[in-house]
């Protein structure tokens, strides 16, 4: 049995019965063939609609489009640029497809659809490489759904799918954008986008970045430490919310465990760039030069949880493992 015959026998399994397996089969059958061969440019349209809203509220949906309907979407992303809403009909179904359905009240083993379909998906190469293609778009729409289509590969691909590990799945998605030709260059020109799309990239970032030292360190070239900070400022530094938090945690994705990086992060910017993410309505705070000699990494953790927590916010509090992880000796130089 092949991979597609295997998904599309899996249907049964998540409605209990072949009977409803196989409606649903047949209605998403019924709309990919509308899209694919019909020629009344509207209901093309309106297929790709009503092929998206199944899809996302339906498991059996999800998983009859699994099995067939990714060759005919990425098709539509190939070959019909011009019509920008097929693209955009197109990506939001694959948002739907990748995005879990709550199915609390269903057995702890049942099929997740998104993970299967995560898994196909990401086993061309070439998928990968055409989706960032899509970055370069004018629709705003477009690339947010393509971010939001990258951001769920790598989220899916961090979990767990029929009881083994996903990393495989990740490493292939890694490797798969960093072997494609300005693939991560274009992830990072999204960080100067607009807001909505700047921030998906930096959900996308921190995923893409996680016990990856190439990709950290292609990032850092690409000026992702100059990037990351401007965003810091411009959310209010420490007193950002959710934006400023992700930046920290990208942040330290990118200097822990990896030296060049470090050595790169003290040799450009320094300290100062980090330590003024501890600044508080405008006042630093202090710590004598002898109080700070005496504290490793651990215990200057202890101690401002301890002594300061009750003036630092969450965002100060993110942002100890990232200065942790820049500094050598684990003691942060203070000035008299």
């Amino acid at each position: 049995m092949d991979l597609v015959s295997g998904y599309k026998g899996m249907v049964g399994l998540v409605f209990g019965n072949e009977n409803s397996a196989s409606n649903e089969d047949s209605y998403v059958e019924r709309l990919l063939d509308r899209i694919s061969n019909g020629v009344i440019p509207d209901d093309r349209r309106n297929a790709m609609a009503e092929l998206q809203s199944v899809v996302a509220e339906s498991r059996g949906a999800q998983l009859a489009f699994g099995a067939m309907g990714f060759p005919v979407l990425m098709g539509v992303l190939k070959e019909e640029r011009d019509d920008v809403e097929m693209i955009r009909g197109a990506l939001e179904t694959l948002v739907s497809a990748l995005t879990s359905i709550d199915h609390t009240k269903g057995p702890k083993n049942e099929v997740q659809p998104a993970l299967m379909n995560t898994d196909l998906l990401s086993r061309e190469a070439e998928n990968i490489s055409l989706l960032l293609s899509l970055l370069s778009e004018e629709d705003f729409y477009v690339r947010y759904y393509t971010l939001q289509i990258l951001t769920a590969l790598l989220t899916n691909s961090q979990n767990s799918y029929a009881g083994k590990p996903l990393s495989e799945f990740l490493f292939r998605l890694q490797e798969a954008i960093l072997t494609i030709p300005r693939g991560i260059t274009r992830l990072m020109d999204m960080l100067m986008d607009r807001e909505v799309i700047r921030n998906e990239a930096l959900l996308l970032l921190t995923h893409l970045t996680r016990e990856a030292e190439e990709i950290q360190k292609i990032v850092v070239f690409e000026g992702a430490f100059e990037k990351i900070f401007s965003i810091i400022k411009e959310e209010g530094g420490s007193e950002g919310g959710v934006v400023v938090q992700d930046c920290l945690e990208l942040l330290n994705n990118l200097l822990r465990s990896n030296a060049s990086n470090q050595v790169l992060l003290r040799e450009t910017l320094g300290f100062d760039a980090i330590i003024s993410i501890l600044k508080l309505r405008g006042t630093a705070y202090s710590f004598t030069q002898q109080k700070v000699r005496q504290l490793t990494a651990n215990d200057f953790n202890i101690f401002l949880y301890f002594e300061c927590s009750w003036m630092f916010g969450h965002v100060v509090v993110e942002a100890l493992p990232v200065i942790f992880a820049v500094s050598e000796t684990n003691v942060i130089p203070v000035d008299n």
